[in-house]
């Protein structure tokens, strides 16, 4: 695993990978979200911004292959390994300084005007920070917590956060800490890597202590270092960290919202949450400033695609840890998190239906909404692969689990209840089980005979044939076992021969094999002899000539 990057360091190394686009000419801050959506399918670095002192990092986790490249892994492997890292734990250790110490600002220098705003959609509530750790300790226990949350801007040392989602730890903190009628300490982490943003969302136990999972995705103790104004660690690799008061004994009273979501709309209108109190603001000199997208028109390229391997993870371990055989999990970026694929070996019939029950309740994230499972044989990252078994393994009366009134994201604006849905489940694998023929369910391969034989002898047609009865009359032969017999003579020699004893032959019901019918009947090339008296032509592929 990689060492604990800086973001410099991993600006850096994006660059190298390829996956970087570098904006070198002055921007006004209004034209960051335009510059953005020109560059659905890289990480964008926005080098110059008008009367700013930060560049603009946004895009950087966009992709599953920016993921995979993370994780040091294929991107069909992504969620098993973060299941499996996600195991290790590393406690973490405490350094004196780093350098998000190297601009403070406390009290009345705080002011979030410094940073890059913009209204990212039109539509938008206000300005956001949404590339935002947000890092808290329980009240009762001390465990800490970090994930992302969006931020809403209300004034040069006020914000407003979206804690509306059950999933969102935090919110239990700041539920804990209003029972005692006190408010929530919170640190802000805005930039950092992407491995640093797969361990907040990887799916722990509550009582796991986040950055001992951190340290375990990076193979060594993670380095913390102290806030000035509050009693909350933080990432030494931190480019700009907000320490805040969150207000929770006000509760979700304040204003928040609407934004553009990461479904392309704006799910979820204006909400009530909590409001911060910033009370203090470090950063790196000559600092960058990292946004997320998210909606906007290409909703399957922004960063918000990080959820895909974190419910990718979360369905993987959970089926494995109910002893279903699976291979593989996809959650495929046009899906926008809320469909999710499978590839298992079923090892009985109920296999496939018990995955499905699984996959569309075990995700901390609430996700997915549609869960489709496979066959082994079926290349779940191919769509066309998906279609086609969808086309022909799914059959809607037997192969449909619908489970009614589940957790999901707040923002989906179909559900009727903010935060609820149904969800649908689609069996695709092959079915099991008497009454099914396996053999129908076998993929057609194209034919491919190799090159023929060096030392090829060539035959006339009659010598064809007469080598072709005693083959077929050995064992039952399908075509493709004639044709390769006789690869490299004369094809019209081969069909010929073929020709002249089809009348002779039949039809295996189990297979594609030709056989004998008639094996007291002499062999004559020329001869096209009537049908017998007990002819039966269930067991024949033609009428005989």
């Amino acid at each position: 695993m990689p060492s604990q990057q800086s973001l410099p360091e991993f600006v850096q190394a994006m660059d190298a990978a390829g996956f970087l686009v570098r904006i070198t000419d002055e921007i006004r801050v209004d034209q960051i979200p335009k510059t953005l959506e020109a560059n659905p399918t890289k990480a964008v670095l926005i080098e110059k911004i008008k009367d700013c002192e930060f560049s603009v990092l946004a895009n950087a986790y966009s992709n599953q292959d920016m993921y995979a490249w993370a994780m040091e892994c294929d991107r069909t492997q992504t969620g098993r390994k973060m299941v499996e890292t996600a195991k290790s734990r590393r406690k973490w250790e405490v350094v004196d300084t780093a350098p998000c110490k190297e601009v403070i600002l406390k009290g009345d220098e705080v002011d979030l005007t410094r940073l890059p705003l913009f209204l990212h959609h039109d539509r938008d509530g206000h300005a956001y920070t949404n590339d935002n750790l947000f890092i808290s300790k329980h009240p009762d226990t001390g465990v800490y917590d970090w994930g992302i949350y969006r931020s809403m801007f209300r004034s040069k040392n006020e914000k407003s956060v979206d804690m509306t989602c059950t999933s969102h730890r935090q919110r239990i903190h700041a539920m804990a800490a209003a029972a005692k009628g006190q408010n929530l300490e919170v640190a802000m982490v805005i930039g950092g890597p992407i491995l640093d943003k797969i361990s907040a969302l990887v799916g722990v136990p509550g009582d796991t202590d986040d950055f001992e999972v951190l340290g375990g995705f990076y193979g060594a103790p993670a380095r913390m270092v102290k806030c000035e104004t509050i009693d909350v660690m933080v990432p030494a690799n931190a480019e700009l960290v907000l320490e805040c008061e969150l207000m929770a004994s006000e509760g979700m009273t304040f204003d928040e919202g609407p934004y553009g979501e990461y479904t392309g709309m704006y799910g979820g209108g204006m909400k009530h949450n909590y409001r911060l109190k910033v009370k203090a603001m470090t950063y790196r000199r000559n600092p960058i400033y990292q946004h997320c997208t998210i909606g906007g028109m290409h909703p399957w390229y922004t960063d918000n695609m990080l959820q895909l391997p974190a419910i990718e993870a979360d369905l993987y371990g959970a089926l494995r840890l109910a002893g279903i055989d699976v291979l593989e999990v996809r959650s495929p970026a046009g899906g926008l998190s809320n469909i999710a694929y499978a590839k298992i070996r079923p090892l009985g019939a109920g296999d496939a239906k018990q995955a499905l029950g699984l996959m569309l309740t075990c995700s901390k994230q609430g996700l997915p909404k549609v869960a489709m499972v496979f066959n082994d044989d079926v290349d779940i990252w191919d769509d066309q692969a998906v279609l086609a078994a969808m086309a022909f393994r799914y059959m809607p009366d037997r192969d449909t689990v619908i489970i009614k009134d589940c957790n999901t994201m707040t923002v989906d604006p179909k559900c009727a209840e903010p935060g609820v849905a149904s969800k649908i489940g689609m069996d695709c694998t092959k079915p099991m089980g008497a009454g099914w023929n396996p053999d129908e369910f076998i993929k057609s391969a194209v034919t491919d005979l190799g090159d023929p034989p060096a030392d090829l002898k060539p035959m006339t047609e009659e010598e064809i044939a007469r080598e072709m009865e005693a083959f077929i009359g050995a064992e039952p032969r399908a075509w493709l076992d004639i044709l390769k017999h006789f690869h490299g003579q004369p094809y019209r020699f081969i069909y010929g021969a073929f020709g002249s004893l089809r009348h002779k032959l039949g039809r295996m019901n189990d297979a594609p094999w030709y056989r004998y019918t008639l094996s007291d009947r002499p062999f004559a090339f020329e001869a096209k002899p009537a049908a017998p008296s007990n002819f039966d032509p269930r067991h024949v592929g033609s009428h005989p000539a």
